[in-house]
């Protein structure tokens, strides 16, 4: 995605509205509080995107992150994709390197910089490591210790099973990872390809990239939010246990709560949903769509939408639209894309737009409103105006590297203390001197 003054995206899409150009000036960033100013956070996380991730989202909202890392740095620092062109530094690690401080201290092997890290965490708010638990207490900078001097510390670890339990004890020398933790957590079992494939055929499916890990940051960053305000409250700090397995089971939510009730699990099945249908992805002439019609009313508009109303005594309720028969599933997905193929994705989409307008406005439309969304590409949806309008990327430099990055931009829009990318510069160690200088050096 190419970056576009205002006058060129104004020319490409359209002026706004003035009330448009209203609501954006509100979340503007600019001239308004970083809410944690004042905050240090410590990020101790080693080999390990989730504890990167949860430091990155306290970094956009103005607390002083500062990265520990050895000498040669994170491992992190060289997931892929990586090369040359951006100085042996992967693209991951550039892209959560935001507003970030970055120190060397060999936690591992070094008695003397375990001390120093020691001294940090007595000024700091916040601590994230991602180290087997129990690790960092057998250094004498676990929780135990750290709280002795800093009863206020707010402690986040990230481990596969957490802190306790007999999983914790039996996998802690199991390094996390995001293919694990959604392995784990059952999620995969739940999504295949094609119902027709059976059992053990249909292959699970892992969700995109590092989701496990960014729900685990994600976690991570609320609890610590939380505990923020809480210490706020009372002066108390507070230890947060986040394991990733659960963190990421958490998504699997209703299919294991249906398969404890009917003593049965759901098997992978594909395009279809778990609960009520149609909910999901069909061809249309120029690509693919996704439907969301799962309610009775939303059914029938879509039957309407699509000129199949001649179906809807057969597939009246929704009772008749749980896929717990795959058979009959299918073939009402069948049907839907004998129809879908004879469209344009945007003339479905424009034709679901125009139902839901005129039934917002219909008392005898029953207020059906089918959900149709084209299933876009990366390259299609970064070009989506949406995305330029709200400020959704932005280009940032990274001066050791010397190249220039557009960054994700963070999803939240506030209009009193909003969350902003002010730098990325990742070199190892670049704020040694200004970290002991300013959180170390005598009074």
């Amino acid at each position: 995605m190419t970056t576009e003054t205002k006058e060129a995206i104004y020319t490409r899409y359209g002026r706004p509205s003035e009330l448009a150009r209203a609501l954006a000036q509100i979340m503007d960033p600019e001239g308004k509080p970083e809410v944690l100013e004042d905050v240090l956070v410590l990020d101790a996380s080693y080999a390990n995107f989730a504890g990167i991730i949860a430091a990155s989202f306290f970094a956009e909202f103005g607390a002083e992150v500062v990265k520990i890392e050895p000498p040669t740095g994170d491992p992190a620092r060289h997931m892929t994709p990586e090369g040359e062109e951006v100085g042996e530094v992967g693209i991951p690690f550039i892209v959560e390197g935001r507003n970030k401080r970055y120190m060397t201290l060999d936690l591992i092997n070094s008695p003397t910089d375990r001390e120093t890290f020691k001294k940090l965490a007595r000024r700091a708010a916040i601590v994230i490591e991602t180290f087997p638990a129990g690790k960092m207490d057998s250094w004498g900078i676990g929780y135990r210790q750290l709280k002795e001097e800093n009863p206020g510390l707010i402690y986040i670890a990230i481990t596969p099973y957490g802190q306790y339990t007999k999983k914790a004890r039996d996998f802690s020398q199991m390094p996390d990872s995001d293919i694990t933790a959604q392995a784990g957590s059952g999620l995969p079992a739940n999504m295949g390809d094609i119902p027709e494939a059976g059992e053990p055929y249909n292959w699970p499916l892992k969700a995109g990239l590092w989701a496990a890990w960014y729900i685990s940051g994600l976690s991570a960053a609320l609890g610590g939010a939380i505990a923020l305000v809480h210490r706020q409250n009372t002066g108390e700090g507070q230890m947060i246990d986040v394991a990733s397995m659960d963190a990421y089971a958490n998504m699997v939510t209703i299919p294991p709560a249906i398969g404890f009730t009917w003593e049965k699990a759901r098997p992978r099945i594909g395009v279809l949903d778990f609960i009520l249908y149609p909910y999901g992805h069909w061809h249309c002439k120029d690509g693919m769509v996704a439907i969301a019609a799962p309610r009775d009313h939303d059914f029938r508009a879509l039957l309407k939408i699509l000129d199949l109303w001649e179906i809807e005594d057969d597939w009246r309720h929704s009772s008749d639209r749980i896929p717990d028969i795959l058979e009959q599933a299918t073939h009402l997905h069948k049907i839907i894309q004998e129809k879908t193929v004879n469209f344009n994705a945007d003339e479905l989409v424009a034709k679901a737009l125009n139902y839901s307008k005129k039934s917002a406005r219909s008392k005898w439309r029953g207020g059906g409103v089918p959900i149709v969304m084209r299933v876009m590409t990366p390259v299609t949806a970064l070009a989506n105006k949406q995305w330029h309008i709200r400020k959704a990327f932005q280009e940032v430099e990274d001066p050791a590297l010397g190249k220039k990055f557009i960054l994700n931009t963070s999803f939240v829009k506030m209009s009193g203390s909003p969350p902003r990318i002010k730098w990325v510069a990742t070199e190892i160690g670049k704020d040694n001197d200004y970290i002991r200088q300013k959180y170390l050096a005598e009074k």
